[in-house]
């Protein structure tokens, strides 16, 4: 501002900055203000529209809990209709499958399950939803197209990693193929669950022991491969 020669020179040049800018600061300054007050808006709404879906979820577990099967049903629709960008809405799939196998409701107890492990937030739900939808499927007489769709999960195709649940995939083709008859495979595949199972594996062993003993070829291949070196 040194440059000028006089006072008035230096104001004259201010005001005339501030005349062809004033409007772009102006607008620039309400725009974050606007952005700053629109987030925290967003937020509240947010927190609010997740706190609306809480207390009816609650609702949905103590008519659960009172065996208010209907109720349960309503309130679940109303969290899947309004609430489905909240993680009450697998929660609430959850129950509702239950209620639709108390129904004997089999077939739409698989599909809101297959839709909870299709869009639920939460990885571990995920597979939960699954693995119940599979359960129901082997029960209902699916037992080929569940393996077929437990070998997927496993190889990991579609993206789908089976994680610390690995075990219970397993179990359940054993489970699969022990009612197809097919004693062999039912046998390996109790055996690679009781290797990676976090849980239930009193229960696999017991399953395991129901089979019967192992032929002494099916004892030999399997003594082989646990002491197979690994290759490099």
């Amino acid at each position: 501002m040194d440059v000028y020669q006089t006072e008035e020179e230096q104001v004259e040049s201010i005001k005339k900055w501030w005349a062809e800018n004033s409007r772009s600061i102006i607008f620039g300054v309400g725009l974050g203000l606007f952005a700053i007050f629109g987030w925290q808006s967003w937020q509240e709404q947010t927190r609010t529209h997740t706190l609306e879906a809480s207390d009816i979820y609650q609702q949905l577990t103590k008519s659960l809990k009172d065996s208010k099967y209907e109720a349960v049903l309503l309130l679940a629709k109303e969290i899947e209709e309004s609430y489905s960008d909240t993680p009450y809405a697998a929660l609430a799939g959850l129950q509702k499958a239950k209620i639709q196998i108390e129904q004997a409701k089999k077939d739409e107890a698989i599909v809101t399950l297959d839709k909870v492990a299709a869009t639920a937030g939460n990885n571990s739900i995920q597979h939960i939803a699954r693995i119940r939808s599979f359960r129901i499927r082997i029960g209902i007489g699916q037992m080929t197209d569940v393996i077929s769709d437990i070998d997927a999960v496993i190889n990991e195709q579609g993206g789908i990693n089976p994680g610390e649940f690995i075990g219970q995939y397993e179990a359940l083709k054993g489970d699969a193929y022990r009612l197809l008859g097919d004693v062999e495979k039912a046998r390996f595949g109790y055996i690679a669950a009781l290797r990676t199972a976090t849980l239930d594996r009193r229960l696999i062993q017991l399953k395991l022991d129901d089979l019967g003993p192992p032929p002494k070829k099916f004892a030999g291949e399997n003594a082989s491969k646990n002491t197979e070196e690994p290759k490099k």
